[in-house]
């Protein structure tokens, strides 16, 4: 194996995904974008990162993604389950300390972004020493520019308006004592008051009123996880840029959006 993280990708197959059904696919990362599958695009930004030594798939596929991953898993009945599969084919692959979890429905990262985020995610710290956990978050005024079509939840904070992405990066260490709460987390990621609601309810108070900060966050989902967290502010919008909505597929977006087939305006 090459040397660099293990990548573990939760590719759906959720029977109740809207848009799946709507398009006649077993899942979100089969949905067609130009000539390939959604999920495609998020496979070979992990191959082009440079950062990435392996790629763990969960869920279904098809021969459109043959040869951009490594270890294929079925997805389990619950998210809880594809994450229980995936980190454990991810700890049974020896290799860095560091494990990368995302989805496949970021169609417009690439190995660019892919690699400043983990780069910079293995390089930050926490006043309890390095961090074992790192979640990327975007600004409001990013993610508008970047995709202006694109309607988001944002949090109101005490330094500005935030909303995460879709990938976190996570110490192998952390992984069996932490399944749970890790997939609470990452239920809850793109919702800043649900994942208040899981660290606290004087949390979800000053968020609600806008004098939370992050590094009060960071510290309490520190608490909750037992181990050094932070989020880290990115650039790159992409990182949150996913597939809700019929309204967030090309034809609705703007044409200077990171270069996809099918994506201009």
């Amino acid at each position: 194996m090459s040397e660099g993280v293990v990548a573990v990708v939760l590719a759906g197959g959720d029977p109740g995904d809207r848009l799946a059904s709507e398009a006649g696919v077993a899942a979100k990362a089969l949905l067609p974008l130009g000539d390939r599958p959604l999920g495609a695009y998020v496979l070979q930004a992990l191959r082009d990162s440079g950062v990435v030594g392996e790629i763990v798939y969960v869920g279904p596929t098809d021969v459109r993604l043959a040869g951009l991953y490594d270890v294929e898993l079925p997805g389990g009945a619950r998210l809880v389950d594809s994450l229980a599969l995936g980190l454990g084919a991810a700890l049974a692959t020896p290799g860095p300390e560091d494990v990368l979890l995302l989805g496949a429905d970021i169609p417009w990262v690439t190995g660019e972004a892919v690699a400043r985020f983990v780069t910079a995610a293995q390089a930050a710290t926490t006043d309890r020493g390095p961090a074992a956990l790192v979640y990327p978050v975007v600004t409001e005024a990013d993610a508008r520019a970047q995709f202006p079509h694109q309607r988001r939840t944002y949090a109101r904070l005490r330094d500005g308006r935030y909303t995460g992405g879709n990938l976190v990066l996570l110490r192998r260490s952390l992984v069996p004592a932490l399944l749970p709460q890790i997939d609470r987390v990452f239920r809850a990621r793109k919702n800043p008051f649900a994942l208040a609601g899981i660290v606290g309810l004087d949390v979800l108070a000053a968020l609600a009123l806008g004098y939370a900060d992050i590094p009060r966050l960071e510290r309490r989902v520190g608490e909750l996880l037992g181990a050094p967290v932070r989020a880290l502010v990115t650039h790159d919008a992409a990182l949150a840029a996913d597939v809700d909505s019929p309204a967030h597929l090309p034809g609705t977006l703007a044409s200077d959006l990171p270069s996809r087939p099918g994506a201009g305006g």
